[in-house]
C-alpha cells in the first residue's frame, strides 16, 4: 500500500487535507467516499519518503490510553477543545502528539472524526467511522467505550498467544545457543585433534563438522541471505496481492494453526460489525468497513463478498453462509438473532464463542508442540554425543595393551 496526501470536500463544501494510505487512487477514492468525502486530488508520496520516521509509534496500548482519556473527557462534559488541551500538557509525548493534531484539526473546523482521518497512521478506518456515527448519533461516549472494550479483547488476547509462546522460544533458544557454542568452540578443536589421531569419522561425526566447518566459513553470508529472504518474502506478498492470498490461503489450510486464525479474524470482524452496528451505522457502512480489520487476505475478500451480498438483496444470515466461512452454529445464532431483532445480543454472543474457543485452541496447539520440542531437543542433544563420542570410543578401543 501507498501513502497519499489528498484534498477532498464534505458534504458542507469544506475543504480538508490529509493523509492516508491506500492500495491506489481509486482506492483512496472509496475509503473518502465512505467517510462522504469527495477527493479533489491526490498524491503520492515517493518510495523513500521518511515524513512516517518523524512520528511516534504507536501500539495497540497506545492506541487505548488514547480511547480512554478521550472517553474521559467527552463522558465528563469537558469541552473537547478544552479536554484536548489539557491532554497536551500531560507531558506524555505521544498522547500531547495526537492531542495537538486533533485540537487544531477540530479548531480549524473539522469533526473529531475529521481530525483523525489526518492521523490515518494511528487510527484505523473502522475507529474512525466509529467515532463518526458517535457523532452522528449523539451518543460518542458510548461509542469510545465499546472501542475501549474492542482493543482491550485484542490486547488481551495477544497477551494470551504470547505467554504461551514463552516455553517453546526458551527451548528454541537453548537449540540455537547450544549449536553456536558447540560450532563455534568444540567442535573446530575436536576436528584438530580428530585429525592428528587418523581416525577414521563415523558418519554423525563426519556430518557435524562439515556443518561446522560450512556455518564457520558462511556463517554472514548464511544470515545475510535469511534476512534477504524474509525480507524480499514479506514486501512480495504485501505488494503482489495474488501471492499474498495464496499465502493466507495456505496458511488457513494448517491443520490448528489455520483454525486459530480463522477464528481471531472472524472474532475481530464480528466485533467490528456489532460496535458500527450498535453505534447506528448504515448497514453499507458496515459492512464495507469491517472487513478492513481482517488481515488474512483470502477471508478478508470472502469478507467482502458478505457486503455485496446484502446490497444485492440478501439478508445478513444468507450473504454469511454464501461466503462460506463461518461455521454453522454461528450462522444459527445470527439467525436467531435477525429474527428476533436482537443481532446486537447475537453478534455479542457470537463472538463470545470464537473468543473462547482461540485460547482453548492455542492452548491444545502448544499442549502438543512442548512435547514434541522435547524430543527434538533430545534427537539433536543425542546427534550431537554421538558425533563426539563414537570416534573418541574409536579411537580408545583401538589402543592395546602391550
Amino acid at each position: 500500500m501507498a501513502t497519499y496526501f489528498f484534498r477532498a470536500v464534505d458534504e458542507e463544501s469544506h475543504v480538508l487535507m490529509g493523509k492516508l494510505r491506500a492500495r491506489n487512487e481509486s482506492d483512496l477514492e472509496k475509503i473518502l467516499n465512505m467517510r462522504r468525502l469527495t477527493l479533489i486530488e491526490a498524491e503520492r508520496t515517493g518510495l523513500f519518503n521518511l515524513d512516517g520516521l518523524l512520528e511516534p509509534r504507536y501500539s495497540q496500548k497506545d492506541l487505548l490510553d488514547i480511547t480512554y482519556f478521550l472517553y474521559l473527557i467527552v463522558s465528563s462534559g469537558i469541552p473537547i477543545m478544552g479536554g484536548l488541551e489539557d491532554l497536551k500538557k500531560q507531558g506524555r509525548k505521544k498522547l500531547s502528539y495526537v492531542a495537538e493534531h486533533l485540537h487544531d484539526a477540530i479548531e480549524s473546523g473539522m469533526s473529531l472524526s475529521e481530525g483523525m482521518t489526518t492521523l490515518s497512521r494511528i487510527f484505523p478506518d473502522y475507529y474512525i467511522q466509529m467515532i463518526r456515527a458517535g457523532e452522528v448519533s449523539g451518543n460518542l461516549d458510548g461509542s469510545l467505550d465499546h472501542l475501549m472494550d474492542y482493543i482491550e479483547s485484542q490486547i488481551n488476547l495477544r497477551k494470551t498467544i504470547k505467554s504461551y509462546l514463552i516455553y517453546p522460544s526458551i527451548i528454541i533458544a537453548l537449540m540455537v545457543t547450544l549449536v553456536l557454542l558447540l560450532f563455534t568452540f568444540v567442535f573446530p578443536k575436536l576436528v584438530t585433534i580428530l585429525i592428528n589421531l587418523r581416525a577414521e569419522l563415523p558418519l554423525p561425526t563426519r556430518i557435524i563438522i562439515f556443518s561446522a566447518n560450512f556455518m564457520n566459513k558462511y556463517f554472514f553470508y548464511i544470515i545475510g541471505m535469511i534476512i534477504a529472504a524474509i525480507i524480499t518474502i514479506r514486501i512480495i506478498s504485501r505488494k503482489i496481492l495474488p501471492i499474498k492470498r495464496v499465502i493466507d490461503h495456505l496458511i488457513l489450510s494448517v491443520p490448528i494453526i489455520g483454525d486459530i486464525m480463522r477464528k481471531t479474524n472472524l472474532s475481530r470482524y464480528l466485533k467490528t460489525v456489532g460496535m458500527l452496528y450498535d453505534s447506528g451505522a448504515n448497514p453499507e457502512t458496515i459492512f464495507t468497513l469491517s472487513p478492513g480489520v481482517v488481515k488474512n487476505v483470502y477471508l478478508s475478500e470472502a469478507l467482502k463478498g458478505i457486503t455485496e451480498l446484502i446490497l444485492a438483496g440478501d439478508n445478513i444470515t444468507q450473504a454469511m453462509i454464501k461466503a462460506g466461512v463461518f461455521p454453522p452454529l454461528i450462522t444459527d445464532i445470527i439467525s436467531m438473532g435477525e429474527k428476533t431483532g436482537n443481532l446486537d445480543k447475537s453478534l455479542k454472543r457470537a463472538c463470545e464463542i470464537f473468543d473462547k474457543e482461540v485460547p482453548e485452541t492455542i492452548k491444545k496447539l502448544f499442549t502438543l508442540l512442548e512435547p514434541l520440542l522435547i524430543v527434538l531437543l533430545g534427537v539433536f542433544v543425542l546427534i550431537l554425543l554421538l558425533s563426539i563420542f563414537l570416534p573418541i570410543y574409536r579411537i580408545v578401543g583401538s589402543i592395546r595393551v602391550r
